[in-house]
């Protein structure tokens, strides 16, 4: 598949649309998504700013180079490894996750990014997520 409209569907909790070949994925008008998976497409570009009810955001294996999730504020578990993102845009998406305490753990996956070695997961970690290196 290589396009994929969700315009319509302004309902939509979950989507899971992994290991297809989209190049653009629009879900803007998609406010009440809490599960996100679009790994292993062609993604250069990802908004998740109206998206503010997300827990669970997977988008490994794609092309982009930085995301923010300064709306993102109910995330917990948070998949972007084997992007493009360098030591600096890594640290840019850090200081954008939220530092607000849940029940459970707060993961993101970052290896297989040029910059998995040398970003500063300091800035993460300080604000209680987990960092993890692993990849596939």
């Amino acid at each position: 598949m290589t396009h994929l409209d969700i315009s319509k569907n302004t309902e939509l909790a979950e989507l899971s649309c992994w290991a297809n070949q989209l190049k653009n994925l629009d879900v803007t008008r998609n406010t009440k998504l809490t599960f996100l998976v679009s790994s292993a497409n062609q993604l250069t570009n990802l908004d998740v700013s109206k998206n503010t009810l997300l827990t669970y955001l997977s988008f490994e294996n794609n092309r982009l180079t930085n995301l923010d999730l300064r709306n993102n504020s109910m995330l917990e578990y948070l998949e972007c490894f084997n992007n493009q993102f360098t030591a600096a845009k890594l640290n840019d998406l850090f200081n954008t996750l939220h530092n607000i305490t849940f029940a459970g753990e707060k993961l993101v996956y970052i290896g297989g990014n040029p910059g998995t070695e040398d970003c500063d997961k300091s800035i993460a970690t300080n604000k209680g997520w987990t960092v993890e290196n692993f990849y596939w």
